[in-house]
C-alpha cells in the first residue's frame, strides 16, 4: 500500500490533541483564578514578546526561502508574518488598556528577555522555531506551525471564553482565528514535503513528541498558578 501523506498529516494533528486538552485547561484555571492586574500585566507582556519573536523569526524564513518557493508558499508565510505583527499591537494595546496607561515596548521586551536569562529558562513557544533551526529546516517550520500555533489557537480561544473585559476577549478571538489558519499552513506543507519524500517521516516522529513535550512545559510555566 502506498503511502497516504494526508492520512498520516491527520494523524499527526490527531496526536497534539492531549497536549491541546491541557493548554486550554491550564490557561482556563489561570484566568479564572482572579490573577492581580499586575499579574496579568506581567503575563501578556510574555505573549506580547512571543508574538513579536513569531514574526520575527517567520518574516527571516520568508527572507531566506530557496527561488523555487511556490508563490503560494510565499504569499501564506507572508501574510502569517504580517499576523504576527498585528497580534504584537493587539497584545501592546490590551496590556495598555489592563494597566490605563502607555508602555515603553523596547523596555518591557529588553526585561523580559533579561528575567528568562536571568531564571535560565524561556517559556515562549517561539524560542521552539530558534532550538529546532526552523529557519533552515523545513520539516521543523512545518511541524511548529502545525502543533505550535494549533495550540496557540486552542489558548486564545480559551482565554477569549474565560475573559469578560469584551475589549480584551474580542482581541484574543481574533488572535485564535489567525492562529488556527498558521496550523493549517503546517498540516499543507507538511503534507505536500511527504509527498514528494516520504522518508521524512523519520524526521516528524523524531521532532514532534519533542515539541509537543516542550509546548507542554511552556504551557505549565506560562500559567502555573502561585502557591
Amino acid at each position: 500500500m502506498s503511502f497516504n501523506a494526508k492520512a498520516y498529516v491527520a494523524q499527526v494533528r490527531a496526536d497534539n490533541a492531549e497536549l491541546f486538552a491541557a493548554s486550554r485547561e491550564n490557561a482556563n484555571k489561570y484566568f479564572t483564578s482572579n490573577p492581580s492586574k499586575e499579574e496579568l500585566v506581567d503575563h501578556f507582556v510574555g505573549r506580547m514578546v512571543n508574538e513579536r519573536m513569531n514574526m520575527v523569526e517567520i518574516s527571516n524564513r520568508v527572507a531566506n526561502m530557496p527561488a523555487d518557493t511556490s508563490p503560494e508558499e510565499l504569499e501564506m508565510l507572508s501574510k502569517q508574518a504580517f499576523d504576527e505583527a498585528v497580534h504584537f499591537k493587539l497584545v501592546k494595546e490590551v496590556i495598555e488598556h489592563i494597566a490605563g496607561g502607555e508602555i515603553n515596548v523596547a523596555e518591557k521586551i529588553e526585561s523580559a528577555a533579561g528575567a528568562e536569562v536571568a531564571e535560565g529558562k524561556s517559556a515562549k513557544g517561539a524560542t521552539l522555531l530558534a532550538k529546532y533551526e526552523a529557519a533552515t529546516d523545513p520539516v521543523s517550520l512545518a511541524l511548529y506551525q502545525l502543533i505550535a500555533e494549533g495550540r496557540a489557537e486552542q489558548v486564545w480561544d480559551e482565554m477569549a471564553n474565560c475573559i469578560e473585559d469584551t475589549y480584551v476577549s474580542s482581541r484574543y478571538a481574533k488572535i485564535a482565528r489567525d492562529e488556527g489558519f498558521h496550523s493549517n499552513i503546517g498540516a499543507w506543507k507538511l503534507e505536500k514535503m511527504l509527498e514528494a519524500n516520504p522518508a521524512l517521516v523519520a524526521r516528524v516522529e523524531e521532532l514532534a513528541p519533542q515539541m509537543r513535550a516542550d509546548l507542554m512545559h511552556i504551557s505549565n510555566e506560562n500559567t502555573a498558578l502561585a502557591a
